[in-house]
């Protein structure tokens, strides 16, 4: 009895290519990159291969392609540059297209078994020095394997399918060729933003005592000094509403003092134990303390600002949990004067500790957009044959690069935005008012004190009104969209003092009235 023996697999062109195979007989082993430039790309794919005896995609190959509004004179860029792809908000759409072919006459097509744990995907690899590939695989110090690393392969292994290498799916499309029925796989190539990841990457360690002072202004100083601009309110101001001010600045004054002691204790430790005591540490902390031990936190208690800060620490559960604890210290009318309080804070920063965080920054997968080098390959997985029947990994692509979201080479997806017509009170009041913001009773009290826009700038408010109730505002869309316009043209005629962009920014044509 005769016996079948297996024959090998591999990937080639996807079929409806091979016709361009003739001129790079080496593109007959890798895959091909298709290139749509409309939303509906899947659409086009299945109408172009149904439409045709014999679908020739070959028109569809990605090609370099540049928009960038030229000088007069420039030339173009040589036929030479390297292959670049852009974004979905730039309107253009990448897949990665291939067959997977029993190595026959004919080269008939193989069809992946689901049912047997079988599956194809394919790889996205970086180049790295010297032309080689690096693969996106799991972090192996990352006890989650939630992060991941580009690795470097050597040549033999850029055949191969990397361990814990991400695997990009394809999906099968099905086809006939003079009546015979073919299939391909394809891919959509991921080349925006979106597809980036974690990663564990290299960062240059901050400089301690800078970090220190930023976070010290950032948590400690820089707030104390917005509270102490907070104006009081005009005469004649309604008893209720002068509380309401008090109780907010008290609130702000509590967490200013917890976040006071928390950068204490964690970043100045030393200083932090020295400071229940009577005695005055040596060095550049001396100053702070004399400063804390010596004038009181509020106009109306002797409570000196280290008595204030040790309380707020040793009540901390109960401030976070949004309770008083007892603590009535209003910040703003301490005669401490911001600019001291800074200086002592700065000096003292210099016997800080500053660690940087134990998780590495997050780098994405995609880096260096338009410059760095990436090439796919498709691959055909067969877990159920084991160690005999390894993963199938088919030629690389041709490389290509990864356009930014600015990038003045990228085609610019023609967007239209109409606004209203007739901008008369009669065409505006036709609108409806149909959407709604929903004001709770702080919030609409908060609004209301906001009059006049020259006081409002002072920093001078209205004292507002005072019923209990929220509010249900409606506003017309159409309105806010005017007004948004108007608002950007103001700003950009504002700042073009600055960076003389009016010329490059707009172009206005006149539009014939229809109808």
């Amino acid at each position: 009895m005769a016996v079948a023996l297996p024959h090998p697999v591999q990937w080639v062109t996807a079929s409806t290519l091979w016709g361009s195979a003739g001129a790079d007989p080496s593109r007959m082993q890798a895959p091909g990159l298709l290139q749509f430039e409309s939303d509906r790309f899947m659409e086009e794919l299945a109408e172009r291969l149904q439409a045709e005896a014999r679908p020739d995609l070959r028109d569809l190959l990605a090609k370099y392609e540049s928009h960038r509004e030229r000088f007069p004179g420039e030339a173009a860029d040589p036929a030479s540059t390297p292959l670049k792809l852009y974004q979905p908000a730039h309107g253009r759409f990448y897949l990665v297209a291939a067959s997977l072919v029993c190595r026959l006459p004919g080269l008939p097509d193989h069809v992946v078994d689901p049912a047997r744990g079988e599956k194809a995907g394919f790889v996205m690899r970086r180049r790295g020095a010297g032309n080689t590939e690096e693969a996106w695989v799991v972090d192996p110090t990352d006890a989650k394997k939630q992060r991941r690393v580009w690795a470097p392969l050597t040549a033999a292994q850029s055949a191969l399918l990397a361990s814990g290498e991400e695997l990009l799916p394809l999906f099968p499309v099905n086809f006939t060729v003079d009546g015979k029925r073919r299939r391909m796989a394809v891919g959509l190539v991921p080349t925006s933003s979106q597809a980036t990841f974690e990663a564990a990457g290299s960062f240059q360690a901050a400089d301690p005592q800078e970090a220190l002072k930023s976070e010290a202004e950032q948590q400690v100083t820089g707030p104390y000094e917005q509270l102490k601009l907070w104006k009081p309110l005009p005469g004649g101001t309604p008893q209720a509403d002068i509380d309401d001010q008090e109780a907010k600045q008290q609130e702000v004054s509590r967490y200013l003092l917890l976040d006071f002691a928390s950068f204490l204790s964690t970043r100045l430790p030393a200083f932090w134990d020295a400071l229940p005591g009577n005695t005055t540490p040596p060095g550049p902390t001396g100053d702070l303390y004399t400063l804390l031990q010596g004038p009181p936190v509020d106009s109306g208690t002797a409570t000196t600002w280290r008595q204030a800060l040790l309380f707020a620490w040793e009540h901390r559960g109960q401030l976070a949990a949004g309770e008083t604890a007892g603590i009535t210290f209003n910040l703003r009318t301490s005669p401490l004067a911001p600019e001291l309080l800074r200086a002592a804070l700065m000096k003292a920063a210099v016997t800080g500790t500053y660690t940087l965080p134990s998780e590495p920054v997050p780098v994405g997968k995609l880096q260096d957009p338009g410059e760095t080098h990436y090439v796919l390959r498709c691959v055909y997985l067969r877990p159920g044959c084991g160690p005999l029947c390894p993963p199938v990994v088919s030629a690389p692509t041709a490389d290509f690069r990864l356009a930014p979201f600015f990038d003045p080479d990228a085609p610019g997806r023609p967007v239209r935005i109409v606004l209203p017509v007739d901008t008369s009170i009669r065409g505006l009041r036709k609108f409806k008012k149909n959407v709604g913001f929903a004001l709770s009773s702080g919030l609409r009290k908060q609004m209301s004190r906001v009059g006049d826009l020259k006081k409002t700038m002072d920093g001078e408010l209205d004292a507002g009104t005072s019923f209990n109730l929220g509010e249900l505002c409606m506003f017309s869309i159409p309105i806010i969209t005017l007004c948004a316009f108007m608002v950007l043209m103001i700003f950009l005629s504002l700042l073009n003092i600055i960076f003389w962009w009016m010329p490059f920014l707009k172009i206005c044509l006149p539009k014939a009235k229809e109808g």
